[in-house]
């Protein structure tokens, strides 16, 4: 990320052909960011992937299984969802908007912002932002892309549910030159331009294919299997794309993995830590970071868990190598501290700071954290209790988890494990969504584990800040909120890298709530089918038209 200094002008060189909007592969947290969400859901929002009432796309049967050779590239797509970028829910469409849509930014592949259809920005206090785009950028119907259009696509964004968390601090968006557009925010970020990853689509369009600047355009007419992706014409670099056309292919989920190994499709996304479709072809995965993090919360109205003491020692019981290992698949980043040991300024000099690489093992740090504390058995029933005004008392702490994840309970039975091991009464409750989604709601809980997806510039307000979406139990305070403004508004790499680290350290402190590991997601195709292919959280299909595709293999 380049280094903003006071009345910067950046101008962002080797602008990409293709971006767009973030795919989402896992279930994160759903209710006000907190519980298991859809995969087409982001940033603590949203609504379930389901079918709306009534159809936007006409539904095309599937097709037979495609003979070896015959050079088609099919892809998953869900007819009775619309593919509108700003407004669907259904994570195939989304991933597909990739193709058709362009973003004034893009992720690459170490969750890094680089420019799109953006040429330059300008900035003095990182409230006032104002992006020029690139000239010359034509729509699908021919149009020359407006700043209307990059002005409505925001507005969109900031009201549809998948975005609105994200852009939270968007106070306004605004013609200000042919083609400039100024953006104003209600608190500084720094960041800014890596929220700025979603689809920009034509001023005033609601229908479920807008017009795009992107390679490829929806077409429910052409070709004989139906639905398919057909040459944007007015796109700059048609003429080099890979493919001519892309077909859609719909497919139930237990179908999934049998479309795949039968060459039905030719891309299988995945979130290697949720259960897996059976693949059996021969194929090769690209795996990609993700700020998608798994995490212990707290609800600190409780006595024992109030205690900053007792996180710490709950904190100790997380084996975050295991976790990740084990139960996720092996494609997850232990993460010790808040932030992911592959963010881009991330020192490991700040684990030692917050007592995060002790050398001795966990066991014999929580047996003195516990004797700290005051805790003893002392009816003998292999229990600690917990001292309160003089007396001891016995406890118990409630531990929820979403009994539909598998890895996820996995790494709840180990936490409890470790925390029993020692003598603490871990109850570990396995409840179905909707019966979490109401204990959590309700208060009922003393910890739980969950997941959440972050915005890129990671802001971690929805976990520290007093409220906060995922703060459930007002863990932390006001000093690690503010820490956390300090961050997002921190200009330049030394400044930045400073703030992060007053960041880990605040929340390592008061553990606000325990980092678990930040997971990956895959992407597979055809052994030697692709190349090229180096997908990002922003998308799978980044820069596509630089791709090598053998269909016909």
């Amino acid at each position: 990320m380049r280094s903003i200094k006071q009345k910067t002008r950046s101008v962002l060189a080797n602008p990409r052909k293709v971006a767009a909007i973030a795919l989402t592969l896992a279930a994160v947290l759903a209710l006000s960011g907190c519980f298991s969400q859809s995969p087409g859901t982001e940033d603590g929002g949203g609504e379930p992937d389901a079918p709306s009432a009534a159809p936007e796309l006409s539904a095309t049967p599937p097709p037979p299984a495609v003979p070896e050779g015959d050079g088609r590239f099919s892809l998953r797509y869900a007819p009775a969802s619309t593919l509108n970028p700003l407004t669907g829910t259904n994570a195939d469409n989304l991933s597909l908007s990739h193709l058709m849509y362009e973003s004034l930014f893009t992720l690459d592949a170490q969750l890094n912002y680089r420019a799109s259809l953006c040429e330059s920005f300008e900035t003095e206090d990182c409230k006032i932002y104002d992006f020029t785009f690139r000239d010359g950028v034509l729509m699908s119907d021919g149009a020359a892309l407006s700043p209307y259009d990059v002005v409505y696509s925001i507005n969109q964004a900031r009201a549809g549910a998948r975005y609105s968390s994200r852009l939270k601090n968007v106070v306004s968006a605004s013609v200000i030159g042919p083609r400039t557009v100024r953006v104003t925010l209600s608190a500084p970020n720094a960041r800014l331009p890596a929220l700025l990853d979603f689809a920009i689509i034509k001023d005033g369009a609601s229908g479920t294919s807008p017009r795009g600047t992107g390679p490829y355009r929806y077409s429910a007419a052409e070709g004989a299997l139906g639905a398919m992706l057909v040459k944007n014409e007015y796109y700059q670099g048609a003429a080099a794309l890979p493919l001519d056309a892309i077909y859609l292919v719909s497919c139930s989920d237990s179908e999934l993995g049998e479309y795949f190994n039968e060459r039905r499709l030719d891309l299988l996304s995945e979130d290697p830590g949720a259960p897996r479709a059976a693949i059996h072809r021969d194929s090769e995965a690209r795996y990609y970071n993700t700020t998608v993090l798994q995490y212990i919360g707290f609800n600190s109205r409780t006595a024992v868990i109030s205690d900053v003491r007792f996180r710490r020692v709950a904190e100790l019981a997380v084996d975050r190598e295991t976790i990740a290992r084990e139960y996720l698949g092996g494609h997850a980043t232990a993460s010790p501290l808040a932030l992911p040991p592959y963010y881009r300024l991330y020192d490991t000099t700040w684990e030692a700071a917050a007592n995060k690489n002790a050398e001795s093992d966990a066991t014999t740090l929580i047996s003195a954290a516990l004797r700290e504390i005051g805790m003893k058995d002392s009816d003998s029933d292999t229990f600690l209790e917990y001292p309160d005004n003089g007396a001891m008392v016995p406890f118990s702490i409630d531990f929820l988890v979403d009994s539909g994840n598998a890895a996820r309970v996995k790494a709840a039975q180990s936490v409890a494990t470790a925390l029993r091991r020692v003598g603490l009464n871990i109850v570990l409750r396995e409840l179905p969504f909707s019966e979490l989604e109401k204990a959590l709601k309700d208060g009922d809980f003393d910890m739980y584990l969950g997941e959440t997806r972050l915005p890129a510039d990671f802001d971690l307000s929805p976990l520290v800040s007093s409220g906060g979406a995922l703060n459930l139990g007002n863990a932390g305070g006001e000093a690690t909120e503010e820490k956390n403004t300090n961050f997002l508004a921190a200009r330049g790499d030394f400044n930045e890298r400073n703030a992060a680290r007053a960041l880990c350290l605040a929340i390592a402190e008061d553990v606000t709530f325990i980092p678990i590991a930040y997971k990956q997601f895959a992407v597979y195709s055809g052994r030697g089918e692709i190349s090229g292919l180096s997908p990002s959280q922003t998308s799978v299909f980044l820069d596509f038209p630089e791709w090598t595709v053998e269909a016909d293999r």
